[in-house]
């Protein structure tokens, strides 16, 4: 697969995918702007626990997937330039590792099966008309945003206090069963992120019922893994992950049975020495 033809190929899953307006299938509603605040959905980090696979990221890239989003600044290379340049303001870096924990992000230039890719991913708020803030288009950087002609990332669902949301790549437009309809192209997807790695069993059948009030089978989707993933590394300047406060809450314990195991054996001295010296008295 050449660089043109998987620019290509994102972009024809755009006409695809929206290409419902004769199909029997549901309306799928994204979140207004009154519930949708983009600067704090992409103020931290968020990990898949459940997707739909794609050309682009296979089930064997299951393990330890995140998201993470930042506004693009020109100064921060070439790539971000580009994006700029293209009309999107955001930039996505997606992480993934496959079973042997080799590691593959939405910046290499090389994807899993060897097939050369255009580079790193920007994505753009409102960049049509009609175009809710929860709608988003996702793109490489080195794509026109406006070549895309509809967006392709839309929010159905995001609640900061429970840490859940469910992404949709659009319109359904292919029925399945039971009257829910999926994507007629493989690079339209379906997620299910949560802000932290440990995975909640019932918030995930909550927002696959959210999916499912959409029309959309949530049954394309399949389960990410977390087990073994290295979520300590964070950067410093980030605020810490959720394993980090658990460790240093668990320091904070130690050090504190450590002080209070020294004030004890102080009293102890001082006792031991007051009964001394009563004896010799």
């Amino acid at each position: 697969m050449k660089l043109s033809s998987a620019i290509t190929l994102v972009i024809s899953s755009t006409f695809l995918t929206g290409a419902a307006s004769q199909s029997p299938c549901k309306t799928v509603t994204s979140l207004d702007d009154d519930f949708f605040d983009l600067d704090q959905f992409t103020s931290a980090k968020w990990y898949s626990h459940q997707q739909r696979q794609s050309p682009f990221q296979t089930k064997a890239l299951f393990n330890c997937v995140t998201a993470e989003y930042s506004y693009l600044n020109p100064a921060n290379g070439a790539e971000e330039e580009a994006g700029v340049v293209n009309g999107y303001d955001i930039k996505v870096f997606n992480y993934a590792e496959n079973i042997d924990g080799k590691v593959y992000t939405s910046d290499d230039t090389v994807g899993e099966s060897g097939v050369p890719l255009p580079g790193a991913l920007c994505a753009g708020s409102q960049v049509f008309g009609d175009d809710k803030a929860s709608e988003i288009t996702v793109g490489f950087c080195q794509a026109p945003v406006i070549s895309f002609q509809q967006s392709n990332y839309w929010v159905l669902a995001y609640d900061e206090d429970e840490g859940y949301a469910l992404i949709a790549g659009g319109q359904t437009n292919v029925p399945t069963a039971d009257g829910l309809c999926s994507y007629g192209n493989p690079v339209t997807g379906l997620w299910i992120f949560s802000r932290s790695p440990v995975r909640n069993e019932a918030m995930i059948e909550k927002y696959r019922g959210i999916a499912i009030a959409n029309g959309i089978d949530p049954s394309i989707m399949e389960d990410v893994s977390h087990d073994n993933c290295d979520v300590t590394n964070e950067d410093e300047d980030e605020p810490p992950s959720r394993s980090k406060k658990l460790k240093k809450t668990k320091s904070k314990k130690t050090k504190s049975k450590k002080t209070k195991s020294k004030k004890t054996k102080s009293k102890k001295t001082k006792s031991s020495k007051g009964r001394k010296k009563s004896k010799n008295a």
